[in-house]
């Protein structure tokens, strides 16, 4: 039998251990055993909000490092129970990273943002230019070749533009009509133009509802990428980049 307080050999039959002086018995029950520790969930949520950051540009970065920092000081109060500290100082750092990098990151994006806007703002008024100008076309067809007269126009074409929002430039929404028409057409018949493909019919103005004139009446800086939106009387609709001689 072994002694239950120094593990040394008791012989059979003595009352107690010759070493330690104590009494044979049967091995007491176990005690109590800590508990295993657990990984930090907020630890393991910081790292993958940090890798995140790769795909989202930064985006989960400032959640990521509040949640790394939390996690490290909870895993240091716990007395072992918690585990995951290297975790928490990954998912701090990576996101730390983006949070230095987030201006950069903007600095570079938000232009290609702007960029784009402005792209579509551009499409959506050559698609105005364009439905104006063939109402134009449809308007001549149906009084024998004659352009609408210059000072009602736009009531004119009222039959032909179905949609009133037509008139409106996305980059000139407070205008009812963001647009002119070209006063030589006025009352001109489709004979008398040489050459329809280059004869500009409209063009964006800032004159309102029935503007109609000449250069005089274009925008004074462009409104879309540096250029101008015109419209042609053979019903084209074109971009042109604005000619610093205007």
């Amino acid at each position: 039998m072994l002694c239950r307080n120094c593990g040394r050999e008791i012989p059979e039959g003595a009352r107690q251990c010759a070493h330690c002086q104590a009494s044979p018995g049967p091995p007491g029950p176990p005690g109590p055993t800590s508990p295993r520790p657990r990984t930090s969930t907020m630890a393991v949520v910081s790292l993958v909000l940090g890798i995140l950051n790769f795909i989202a540009l930064g985006i989960p970065a400032l959640l990521g490092l509040v949640l790394g920092i939390v996690s490290l000081v909870k895993i240091n109060r716990s007395q072992g129970r918690l585990r995951g500290q290297g975790l928490a100082i990954a998912g701090i750092c990576i996101s730390g990273f983006w949070v230095l990098m987030l201006p950069l990151v903007a600095a570079m994006v938000f232009p290609v943002f702007a960029r784009a806007r402005a792209s579509a703002r551009k499409a959506i008024c050559l698609s105005n230019v364009k439905n104006i100008s063939l109402a134009i076309q449809m308007y001549a067809a149906d009084h024998d070749d004659h352009f609408p007269m210059a000072d009602r126009w736009c009531e004119s074409l009222s039959e032909y533009v179905l949609d009133k929002d037509v008139y409106r430039c996305p980059s000139a929404r407070d205008l009812v009509c963001g647009y002119a028409y070209n006063a030589a057409l006025s009352g001109a018949t489709l004979a008398e133009i040489a050459d329809p493909m280059n004869q500009v019919s409209l063009f964006e103005s800032d004159a309102g509802w029935n503007a109609a004139g000449e250069w005089e009446l274009l925008t004074p800086t462009p409104r879309h990428l540096g250029g101008d939106t015109w419209g042609y009387v053979d019903g084209g609709a074109y971009w042109e980049p604005r000619d610093p001689s205007y």
